[in-house]
């Protein structure tokens, strides 16, 4: 039967959501209530629904966007990545979505198409069928982000990873008792330290604190805030997502660089594997590791790659696909 395509409306929420919530590769970030709850921020969405037989067999989160004088099918911008979220599907149907997505492009005047696709540690079952076809079509790779994950699956003792100096760093912190833990979404407390972080480098923070708020408030499951204590002082907080069921996210490690000599960023992510543990989790990505204001944007962080190596981490790689359309 033939796939069909069209422009998903404000009551295909639930369809969507039970969707993803379903799929093979669907996160977090390709859930309505995430996609929608900006604040401070406004996006024109022209995601897609892929139909067979009546049935959804994938969604394709998106906006339009004009970039330099183009009309421009765009990955999402209000989530960490998008492209194809998909369930069971055949080489034949996942190369008609291909076809199809570029075919609507074309009918619909976009001159271009754009998308960061989903790593592959999101998936419940690998498969990169898509990828494969993504290339066959002429998609190009046109960015790459350089990202770590570690995988909490590969460690039955969360010491056993770390780097000789880390493991001691550790080893003091968790002697010390006048430095604390606590599990808590209080991103008033947090918030300041997070701001303090960004203003060093010059860049703002993704989320304002009203949106940190609400996230709160429609995934209160998903969003997991640690905060480092001091002598009853905050010092530094990690906001962890649960992104799937597979995997965990590290969206922000922030500490007060007044207390740095206390390895604040070493405690938070050691105690952010400890809770990828408990939850049984198989990865903890810790996010892209690139200078954001480099002229080349493939340029590493260096010292921010060898402090994720150093608590166990490897590389993996998003990649941004694409298309201009003829």
């Amino acid at each position: 039967m033939k796939i069909t395509v069209r422009k998903f409306t404000a009551k295909d929420t639930k369809d969507w959501d039970d969707f993803v919530n379903q799929s093979n590769n669907g996160t977090i970030f390709h859930l309505r209530s995430f996609l929608s709850y900006h604040i401070d921020r406004k996006f024109i969405d022209h995601s897609l629904i892929f139909e067979k037989n009546g049935e959804v067999i994938a969604v394709f989160p998106a906006t339009f966007e004009k970039k330099n004088g183009e009309n421009v099918l765009y990955s999402h911008p209000g989530a960490s990545f998008g492209g194809f979220v998909f369930h069971n599907i055949s080489f034949e149907d996942a190369n008609n979505l291909v076809k199809i997505l570029e075919q609507y492009s074309i009918q619909n005047k976009f001159e271009k198409i754009f998308f960061v696709d989903t790593p592959s540690i999101y998936h419940r079952q690998l498969d990169d069928t898509l990828e494969y076809l993504l290339h066959w079509h002429n998609f190009n790779i046109e960015e790459y982000y350089i990202s770590s994950k570690i995988n909490i699956s590969q460690f039955s003792n969360s010491l056993d990873h770390l780097h000789t100096r880390k493991k001691r760093y550790v080893k003091s912190y968790l002697e010390d008792k006048e430095l604390t833990i606590k599990l808590e979404n209080d991103f008033d407390q947090f918030y300041p330290i997070l701001l303090g972080n960004k203003k060093r480098h010059n860049v703002t923070p993704t989320h304002s604190l009203e949106e940190l708020r609400k996230l709160n408030e429609l995934h209160p499951k998903s969003l997991h805030l640690l905060l480092l204590f001091y002598k009853n002082i905050i010092i530094g907080g990690t906001l962890n997502f649960i992104v799937n069921e597979n995997c965990g996210m590290v969206f922000y490690n922030m500490i007060n660089y007044d207390y740095i000599n206390l390895q604040p960023a070493t405690i938070q992510i050691f105690e952010s594997i400890n809770w990828a543990k408990k939850l049984k989790l198989k990865y903890l990505d810790l996010g892209v590791s690139q200078q954001p204001k480099a002229e080349n944007p493939l340029t590493p962080h260096l010292s921010l790659i060898n402090f994720k190596e150093q608590l166990g981490a490897t590389t993996i790689i998003r990649k941004a696909f694409q298309k201009i359309i003829s």
